[in-house]
């Protein structure tokens, strides 16, 4: 509504406060890549990967069926075939049984997607990779979250990416980080290039940013038609650089404010949806969830996802279909993807799932708005 204004899907305002002393440097032991993206720290990772793999003529990563084309984007780049093997029914992690069949000697990296919060079944892949006395390596794609607190957080993937790219749980507008359990190789290192970004315009970014945020202003953006604010299309990936010196004084501010973020938003939308029975993600989902950076609600069928879809969008409240196909049905991607069975879960899952805000600008008024309409759901 025009006096409401239109919240974003997702989204919190950046602190521009800088300090030289970066406390995540901490976080992540010696083997740590600050990059220019998320997907530069996951074409990184690849890259690495590959050389750890040298006999392998045509070495191949699996991703999900529902996933972010940025992942083909860093495949492609690290010049490794990308396989989609499809999701598990209604649960965006792999369905195992499918991924056992794709699983072989020419696979060198599974990516496991930490999906808003939901996390991969880490534990359960390399057992599977130890069962088939294969060296595959995992990368623990953490684009969508990030550890709370400094020192709490373990990882057991051979390699976690992040990203702080626009929307995510840390957003500086652009940068991402790279964790490996050993030196990445030279000749893979040797991608990175210096960062060639300006402070002062990187300054006036995300001044912009922080104002369009803001429900009225958004709501300028979100209602112009010629925009197609949040469509997914694949976006190749061109070259790898290193972190900026002007965002990584941004880091530890912004990590503080992401860690003392309320973060209860999500539990008063969740006993709403299943109250209605709206929601009807695997209870297997709840047990991997962590902090969410949207809240995921799939619907029973794609005709009440669409309504519930569009009564949210009309009223500004910062619904989204996140992405709105399978993998391979991304503009973009056709011919850099190899599907060897049909994405029959991803489908499904992708025409039944949106996303709801949970960020710093989802009001008392907003929450409420959003969650009449989701007990009206029937």
């Amino acid at each position: 509504m025009i006096w409401y204004g239109d919240l974003a899907p997702v989204g919190n305002r950046i602190s521009l406060e800088s300090r030289e002393e970066c406390l995540l440097e901490n976080q992540f032991g010696n083997y740590q890549y600050w990059l220019d993206s998320g997907t530069s720290a996951l074409a990184l990772a690849l890259l690495d990967a590959k050389a750890n793999f040298p006999d392998i003529d045509k070495p191949r990563a699996i991703i999900p069926g529902y996933c972010c084309p940025d992942l083909i984007a860093a495949c492609v780049y690290a010049g490794v075939e990308a396989v989609a093997v499809d999701i598990s029914p209604n649960d965006p992690s792999y369905d195992l049984a499918q991924l056992r069949l794709h699983l072989d000697s020419q696979v060198i990296a599974i990516i496991a997607v930490n999906f808003l919060g939901i996390s991969e079944r880490l534990d359960e892949l390399s057992k599977l990779i130890a069962d088939l006395h294969l060296r595959t390596r995992v990368i623990e794609d953490n684009a969508q979250w990030f550890p709370e607190e400094i020192g709490r957080a373990q990882f057991k993937s051979d390699y976690v990416t992040f990203s702080f790219g626009r929307g995510k749980p840390i957003s500086l507008l652009g940068g991402g980080l790279l964790w490996a359990k050993e030196p990445v190789a030279a000749n893979a290192a040797a991608h990175i290039e210096p960062s060639v970004h300006s402070s002062f315009t990187l300054k006036l970014k995300i001044a912009a940013y922080n104002l369009l945020l803001k429900p009225q202003f958004y709501q300028l953006l979100n209602r112009n038609p010629w925009l197609h604010l949040g469509e997914t299309r694949y976006v190749p990936l061109e070259k790898i650089e290193a972190l900026d010196a002007y965002r990584r004084t941004l880091l530890s501010v912004n990590f503080t404010r992401y860690s003392n973020r309320e973060n209860r938003l999500s539990q008063f939308i969740n006993k709403t949806v299943i109250d209605c029975g709206v929601q009807t993600l695997s209870d297997h989902c709840a047990s991997r969830q962590k902090r969410l950076l949207r809240y995921p609600l799939l619907c029973p069928d794609s005709e009440s996802r669409d309504r519930l879809l569009l009564e949210l969008s009309a009223a500004g409240l910062g619904a989204s279909p996140m992405y709105a196909a399978a993998i391979d049905q991304i503009a973009g991607v056709d011919g850099l993807v190899i599907v060897p069975h049909a994405l029959v879960n991803a489908k499904n899952f992708a025409g039944r799932f949106m996303t709801l805000p949970v960020h710093e600008q989802v009001t008392q008024a907003y929450l409420a708005r959003i969650l009449a309409a989701l007990s009206s759901f029937r």
